[in-house]
């Protein structure tokens, strides 16, 4: 029989050991340690091309797989696949209280505001989502697992880019700017991108892709703001969990750094599209940003997985603020991560 490991000894590693009925050993090129969890920790090229490869790693799984695949590995199992081998898999996550999926399912669903939530859904296929997402949070069911699907802030089945001539673009969260590598690959009509992003790590390797895109599309503005994004215009307790990919607010933390409003910032730049990816502050941002999405109204693409609440709570924040808009949801990433709430206004126009 062939040997069974784990690929990567990390977090969601842990959680695969402690749902799988049998594990020989983790595979993990990024770390030093010898032993997790009391299983030997190899580098994948000490492991035999016969053994079958569990991939815990939550984000680029499938990526992940088929670069095993091409290199001979031939028994890999992904993330989105693992799950139905563990059954109790969620059950063990929501212990720990991780993002949106939490142990007291009561907090995960308050089902009045979500039937408002679908009311306001544009498409089949959203509301569907969306009640398959109310089960997986009701049950814990890997039976409603969600497969994620499409690419990031530009699926195919949400016109997110139809209705924009010239794009002016607002990257809430911009990360390492890997969203503005996907968006000029969608369009190269830009006319600028604004990117904010608090994480000193980040904002390095941030710069260095700003610096490439600039030479290649030198018709386009691309700009940084080292700051976060929020309700008004402060200093602010972040921290880096090394997680999630981005810095999100702690009190207990040390480090501070600057948050401003959108609507304080962005002074007549008329922008067109705005995604938001901070970390559970989106609610404060879009309130920060009220005017600007009055005035111009943009096609938002907002994530909602970041705490429970998010799942109604900003889609209806977004109404309040500005009924016109047709609204999408889709999930991108596993365990629902990059569930993103789509906005497109039906009154928009051009500036």
């Amino acid at each position: 029989m062939s040997n069974v490991a784990i690929y990567g000894a990390g977090k969601f590693g842990k959680y695969f050991y402690e749902c799988l009925e049998e594990v020989d050993f983790f595979i993990d090129d990024f770390t030093d340690i010898k032993v997790y969890h009391s299983k030997p920790v190899y580098k994948l090229e000490e492991v035999s091309k016969q053994c079958i490869i569990y991939i815990s790693i939550l984000q680029h799984s499938q990526s992940i797989e088929k670069k095993l695949l091409f290199d001979g590995y031939d028994n890999v199992i992904n993330f989105t696949h693992s799950i139905s081998k563990m059954p109790t898999f969620l059950q063990r996550v929501a212990k720990d209280n991780y993002l949106w999926i939490v142990e007291d399912t009561e907090k995960m669903l308050d089902r009045k505001k979500l039937q408002a939530v679908e009311k306001l859904l544009n498409d089949t296929k959203s509301k569907q989502l969306l009640q398959q997402i109310i089960k997986l949070r009701a049950t814990l069911d890997i039976k409603y697992y969600i497969h994620p699907e499409g690419i990031e802030y530009f699926p195919a089945d949400v016109p997110i880019l139809e209705n924009l001539d010239t794009l002016r673009f607002i990257d809430c969260g911009a990360y390492i700017g890997d969203t503005i590598v996907e968006l000029t690959q969608q369009t190269q009509n830009i006319e600028y991108t604004l990117s904010f992003e608090p994480d000193n790590t980040n904002l390095a390797k941030l710069q260095k892709e700003i610096d490439i895109q600039k030479q290649k599309y030198p018709s386009t503005s691309f700009f940084i703001y080292p700051a976060g994004v929020y309700s008004s215009n402060k200093i602010l307790n972040f921290s880096n969990n090394g997680v999630d990919s981005s810095a999100s607010l702690d009190a207990s933390s040390n480090i501070q750094v600057p948050v401003v409003s959108i609507d304080t910032v962005i002074l007549n730049s008329a922008p067109n599209f705005i995604k938001m990816d901070i970390e559970g502050a989106e609610k404060e941002a879009l309130i920060g940003a009220t005017k600007t999405i009055q005035k111009y109204k943009p096609n938002l693409a907002i994530c909602l997985y970041h705490k429970p609440q998010d799942l109604w709570e900003l889609p209806l924040l977004v109404k309040q603020i500005e009924p016109s808009y047709d609204m999408y949801i889709k999930v991108h990433e596993d365990m629902c991560l990059s569930t993103v709430l789509y906005c497109i206004s039906k009154e928009r126009q051009d500036v």
